[in-house]
């Protein structure tokens, strides 16, 4: 099983996931929000602070 790589986009609420999908929190981090498996692919989350 491999990471899905989540980075911030532009703001603290909208990510883009390494799969390709896009995710907005109302409120706080991907963390803060209990979010483990990422929605699109089913893979672990693993959540960066900035686009590489």
């Amino acid at each position: 099983m491999e990471d899905c790589e989540w980075h911030i986009v532009d703001d603290e609420n909208h990510y883009e996931s390494g799969c390709g999908g896009e995710w907005f929190f109302f409120k706080g981090t991907v963390k803060e929000n209990q979010m483990i498996f990422c929605p699109f692919c089913g893979e672990p989350i693993t959540e960066h602070e900035s686009i590489v």
